[in-house]
């Protein structure tokens, strides 16, 4: 029974934990979606445009990303025992992380190549 609580109050701040970051990465996905575009909603150049499509994309892919770990997490918590449903839950963070790190990884590679090759 000690286990239990254990679990549950490692779990309850491991959510915690999870939904501060889902809302710290929402906030940052959002204020790095591009520059304001021009009145007529048309980017000035190419590069303009393409940067805050990549944008836009990688921070819509963090967001579900960030809901994968945070489900992940449920499936983990409410598996009462069942080995295979808190395996599922440890695979669905795991791959949620794993995304997560790829996204990063490809805003930093789409930076690197966009204002250090091409500007």
């Amino acid at each position: 029974m000690n286990t239990n609580k254990k679990i549950m109050r490692n779990g309850s701040a491991f959510l915690t934990f999870l939904w501060s970051m889902a809302i710290a990465n929402s906030a940052m996905a959002l204020s790095q979606w591009g520059a304001p575009p021009k009145p007529d909603k048309v980017p000035t150049d190419i590069e303009t445009g393409l940067m805050n499509m990549i944008n836009w994309v990688l921070g819509f892919i963090s967001i579900v990303a960030v809901l994968m770990v945070i489900w992940g997490g449920v499936l983990y918590l409410t598996s009462a025992g069942d080995e295979t449903k808190a395996e599922n839950g440890k695979k669905t963070v795991t791959y949620a992380f794993i995304g997560l790190i790829i996204a990063g990884l490809a805003y930093g590679i789409v930076e690197v190549v966009v204002v250090k090759i091409l500007i």
